[in-house]
C-alpha cells in the first residue's frame, strides 16, 4: 500500500522558447499554439466550431469546458468575446485543467505574443494561482475562471456540478500525449456535458473520433485552420436548456465574514437578498484586526488542497482598502514543530517566493492582517431578529452564518463552541506574529490573542481580566521578557467548529442552509465556502473537490 504523498506543486511546464512564433512544450515535443496565428486559431477551431457566441445568447448562465489551459489562449478569447455580445445580467464559467500550469514568469511572457488582448491578461496575471495543486476558483464580474491543475483524469473525478454547453479539447497532439485523449477520458468528458453541448478540437485523429463517438457524440470533420487540413465538431444529444436560478429571495443570518460572503455570492448572480444581525453578541468578525493565512497540512489530501486554494481565493476577494499589512511570521514552539515547518518551506506547496524558513521561522509573503470593518461594505444588515422577521416575510432560502447564534437556531447540530479573548500589550515586533495566539500592531499597539477555552457557566462575552493576564503571559514566554499591558478595551468572541475540525456547507432542510464551523479561521475558509454553497444551489459548477464538498455538506458528521 502508498504512503502518503507530499503537498508539492505540480510538475513545471518545461518549455522551449527558441522558435519565434510559439514556445513548443519539449516533453510533448509540440507547440502551444499555430505559427498561422494563435488567436484567430483560437477563434475558429474553438469558438466557432462550438458555435460561439451565438450559442450563449440568451443564456443566463453558459459553461465553458476545456482539457488544456496552457498559455489560456482560449480563455481570453472567449471572455474577449463575451464581453462584446453578452448581456449585461448573463455569466459565463469557464472550467479548464491542466497538468503542466504555466508559472508566472512563463505565463508573461506567453501572453505577450497578443497585445490585442493585454488588458485581459493583465487581469489574469494578476490573479494567477501558479503551480499550486488542486482547484482555483478566479472571478472576474460576469466570468468565473475555474482551474484545475492535476492529472486530466483524477480533475474530472474531483470536479464538481459540471454540465459544460461548450467543450474544448485543446491537449497536446494524441501521438503525444496519449492520456489526455484515452476512451476513459472521453467518458468523462461526456459525463460533463449539458444537453446539447457542443465540442470542438483541432485534432481529426481516428482514436479521437472513435472515442467520441463510444460516449455518445456524433462526431463530425469540418475544415481546418491554416495547415490543418480538417478539424473536428461533435454534438452531444439532448436540447439545450437556458436554466434559471432556483433562489427566489434569501435570507442572510448574520453580517459576519460568513454572511457577507454569501452576499457577495448572491450579488453576483444578481439574487435578491435581505441581510440580518440581531446584534446580541460580540463576533470574531467584529475584531480590529484579522488573519488572513493558509492552514498547513504536509499530505497531499482534498482537504490539504483545499486549505491552500481557500487562502489563496481569500487573498484575491478582500479589497486592498481593508489590507492592513502584508506578510505573517509563524514562530514554531516546539522543536517538533521547527521540523514541520522546515519541511513546508522545502516542499514549497504554494510556489518558491511565498513560504520562507528563515531566523527559526516560518514567513508567509503573502499573508495578509485585514481590518474587518472595510470588507464588503455595500452589503450592509437590518438589525432584526430571525423570529420577527419569518413572521412577516417569504424567502425561498435561508442562509444560517450566525456564528455563536447558530447554538439556538439549529440546536440539532453537534458543534462545538470555544471562547477566545482578545487583549492588547506593548508592541514587541515589528512584524506580525503567529505563534500558537498572535500579535498585531495596531495605532501604537499590539493586539493579542487569543485564549481558547471550553464554555462555562458564565456569560462567554464578559471581559475577563485573567484572560488578558493568560494572553500575556503566552506572549511574554514567546518573548522572552515581560510585556506590559495597554489600557484598551479587551474583546471575546466565541468559535465554533465541528468534531473534526472541518468547515461545513450543509442543507439544514425546509429551504434553511447554514455555513459554519469555521474554528479561526472564518476569513480564510468563507469566500470560497460562500461560493461553493451558493454555486451548488444554482445548479452551477463548483469550486471543491466534488468529495470534499460532499463530507462538508454531511450533517451526520457532527455527530460523530
Amino acid at each position: 500500500m502508498a504512503g502518503p504523498r507530499p503537498l508539492i506543486q505540480t510538475p513545471a511546464a518545461r518549455l522551449d522558447w527558441s522558435r519565434p512564433s510559439a514556445p513548443v512544450a519539449t516533453d510533448f515535443n509540440d507547440i502551444y499554439f499555430s505559427a498561422d496565428g494563435g488567436l484567430e486559431e483560437t477563434r475558429t477551431v474553438f469558438l466557432g466550431g462550438c458555435g460561439l457566441p451565438d450559442k450563449w445568447a440568451g443564456r443566463p448562465v453558459f459553461t465553458i469546458a476545456e482539457l488544456g489551459f496552457g498559455s489560456g489562449l482560449n480563455f481570453l478569447a472567449a471572455w474577449k468575446a463575451w464581453m462584446q455580445t453578452a448581456g449585461p445580467r448573463q455569466r459565463l464559467h469557464y472550467l479548464s485543467i491542466e497538468k503542466f500550469p504555466f508559472d508566472k514568469k512563463q505565463l508573461t511572457q506567453a501572453l505577450r505574443a497578443w497585445p490585442e488582448l493585454d488588458a485581459l491578461s493583465a487581469r489574469l496575471l494578476e490573479n494567477w494561482p501558479g503551480r499550486v495543486k488542486g482547484i482555483h476558483r478566479l472571478n472576474f464580474g460576469p466570468v468565473t475562471l475555474t482551474l484545475i491543475h492535476d492529472d486530466v483524469s483524477e480533475a474530472l473525478n474531483q470536479v464538481d456540478g459540471l454540465k459544460a454547453d461548450a467543450w474544448f479539447l485543446d491537449g497536446f497532439n494524441p501521438s503525444e500525449n496519449t492520456e489526455m485523449w484515452s476512451a476513459e477520458v472521453m467518458q468523462g468528458v461526456a459525463d460533463g456535458c449539458a444537453p446539447g453541448a457542443r465540442l470542438a478540437t483541432f485534432s481529426v485523429a481516428g482514436a479521437v473520433r472513435s472515442a467520441l463517438s463510444g460516449a455518445g457524440f456524433t462526431v463530425r470533420k469540418m475544415p481546418g485552420f491554416g495547415r490543418k487540413r480538417h478539424r473536428l465538431e461533435a454534438d452531444f444529444p439532448g436540447e439545450a436548456k437556458a436554466l434559471t436560478p432556483p433562489i427566489d429571495k434569501a435570507l442572510i443570518v448574520g453580517a459576519g465574514i460568513a454572511g457577507r460572503s454569501l452576499a457577495r455570492a448572491l450579488s453576483a448572480r444578481h439574487i435578491s437578498f435581505d441581510m440580518i444581525d440581531a446584534g446580541l453578541h460580540p463576533a470574531a468578525s467584529g475584531n480590529p484586526a484579522a488573519l488572513v493565512k493558509p492552514r498547513f497540512d504536509l499530505q497531499d489530501r482534498p482537504e490539504s488542497r483545499f486549505f491552500l486554494s481557500a487562502y489563496l481565493h481569500a487573498l484575491r476577494a478582500y479589497p486592498e482598502t481593508a489590507v492592513i499589512s502584508r506578510g505573517v511570521r509563524q514562530i514554531p514552539k516546539t522543536k517538533k514543530e521547527a521540523e514541520r515547518y522546515k519541511k513546508l518551506a522545502a516542499q514549497a506547496p504554494l510556489g518558491d517566493d511565498q513560504l520562507r524558513w528563515e531566523n527559526d521561522s516560518l514567513w508567509i509573503d503573502e499573508a495578509l492582517v485585514i481590518d474587518p470593518s472595510k470588507l464588503f461594505d455595500a452589503f450592509e444588515p437590518r438589525r432584526e431578529t430571525y423570529e420577527t422577521i419569518r413572521r412577516h416575510a417569504e424567502f425561498s432560502h435561508v442562509f444560517i452564518a450566525a456564528g455563536y447564534g447558530i447554538r439556538a437556531l439549529a440546536p440539532d447540530l453537534g458543534f462545538r463552541f470555544s471562547r477566545g479573548q482578545l487583549s492588547w500589550a506593548e508592541p514587541v515586533w515589528d512584524r506580525p506574529t503567529a505563534y500558537g495566539g498572535y500579535a498585531v500592531n495596531l495605532d501604537g499597539a499590539a493586539l493579542v490573542g487569543a485564549t481558547h477555552d471550553r464554555l462555562d457557566d458564565r456569560d462567554p462575552f464578559e471581559l475577563r481580566p485573567e484572560d488578558d493576564r493568560k494572553n500575556l503571559s503566552a506572549l511574554a514566554e514567546i518573548v522572552g521578557r515581560e510585556t506590559s499591558p495597554v489600557d484598551r478595551q479587551s474583546r471575546a468572541s466565541v468559535r465554533v467548529t465541528s468534531r473534526d475540525t472541518l468547515p461545513v456547507i450543509c442543507d439544514l432542510g425546509q429551504g434553511h442552509w447554514t455555513i459554519s464551523g469555521l474554528g479561526s479561521r472564518g476569513f480564510t475558509f468563507a469566500p470560497l465556502l460562500a461560493e461553493a454553497l451558493v454555486a451548488k444551489i444554482c445548479n452551477e459548477l463548483g469550486p471543491l473537490d466534488k468529495r470534499l464538498r460532499l463530507k462538508f455538506s454531511d450533517p451526520n458528521r457532527l455527530s460523530l
